[in-house]
């Protein structure tokens, strides 16, 4: 386990107001180098605040589709629309809101990093089959 100088600890906490655990995570992610881990810190913030924004946009549409009122989907990238996906009116349009609601409330998104001594070819994603 790395040991590491109080003084760098209290200068990154101080800077980003980051908790004991955060500057634990930057400096192990940042191999104990301040700017690094500063980096590490701010980007594990990014990815979390990213994460919340999905997960209220999955539960808004769980409501939206138990209102009857969800009246499709767009999928975006970046900020350009690349698909419209309208769900039908009356009971079709319900039991396919039914549908969306079942998946979104099961769906569940993680990040896979790679490190950095890892080839594209050597990441393996969790259940993925072997050869």
């Amino acid at each position: 386990m790395e040991c590491y100088d109080m003084a760098l600890v209290d200068e990154i906490k101080k800077r980003l107001g980051a908790s004991y655990d955060e500057v634990l995570m930057g400096l192990e992610e940042g191999d104990g180098d301040m700017l690094r881990a500063l980096a590490a810190i701010e980007r594990h913030r990014e990815e979390q605040k990213r994460a919340e924004q999905g997960g209220e946009l999955i539960g808004r549409a769980i409501g939206l589709a138990k209102e009857g009122r969800l009246k499709g989907l767009r999928v975006l990238l970046a900020d350009r629309a690349i698909r419209d996906v309208p769900l039908p009116k009356g009971i079709g349009g319900a039991l396919i809101g039914e549908i969306i609601t079942g998946v979104l409330s099961q769906l569940k998104v993680e990040l896979v990093e790679k490190s950095p001594d890892e080839s594209e070819e050597d990441v393996e994603f969790p259940g993925e089959d072997e050869e």
